[in-house]
């Protein structure tokens, strides 16, 4: 296999192996000019490294077909597709403007580790929970809920645990006081009373029924 191949792949390579797992998805030949097209490269630029990818066992490629991704060349592509794919979902969730988000998630895809992946699918999923989720302070008296997170400081959190508000743990608002003040909540049949700004950071799912 060549050196540059058995070195750690560059962004360059992996571009054009993503590219070619698009085409694949959308049921495109992969042409040499239509992937200079796409890249903004030369075509000679695409033959040489199809060549190259085909020396390296990534893919089957003829003059006149164009290139077909074998295995390996098509792990690889789907592995960055996946990771382009989740860092515009988090740059989206984070609020970073539309038109930029695809440039940007081309330039991170070839950074991000596969441990920084799962940290990114872990924030989205929780993320993704949140906005079904509530706040105590935005249940009414007698509704109850499944409390799902505590987005509160450590310590906070401990103190929140130590009163029995920890996750799986069913909450009932008892009474809210107006005008910001302290709610009171029942829980593991005791009542309780707590500061709305810490009782704003536990998220339940709301019950059907009271």
């Amino acid at each position: 296999m060549p050196n540059f191949l058995m070195q750690k792949m560059s962004p360059e390579i992996e571009e054009y192996l993503e590219t070619l797992c698009r085409k694949k998805e959308r049921g495109e030949p992969a042409r040499t000019t239509d992937i200079a097209k796409e890249l903004g490269v030369s075509a000679p630029s695409v033959s040489e490294m199809f060549r190259k990818l085909s020396d390296g066992g990534f893919i089957d490629h003829s003059p006149y077909q164009g290139a077909v991704l074998l295995k390996k060349g098509e792990e690889t592509g789907r592995r960055i597709l996946r990771k382009h794919r989740l860092i515009e979902e988090f740059l989206a969730l984070v609020g970073v403007k539309p038109r930029r988000i695809h440039a940007e998630a081309c330039v991170l895809e070839h950074a991000v580790s596969d441990e920084v992946e799962m940290s990114l699918r872990n924030v989205i999923s929780a993320r993704t929970a949140c906005m079904e989720l509530v706040p105590i302070t935005s249940l009414k008296a007698g509704e109850a809920g499944t409390i799902m997170l505590v987005d509160a400081g450590t310590k906070a959190s401990k103190r929140l645990a130590d009163l029995g508000l920890t996750t799986g743990t069913r909450v009932t608002l008892v009474k809210s006081t107006p005008l910001g003040g302290p709610v009171r909540v029942a829980v593991r049949s005791t009542s309780l009373a707590l500061g709305r700004s810490v009782a704003s950071k536990v998220f339940v799912k709301a019950a059907k029924g009271k």
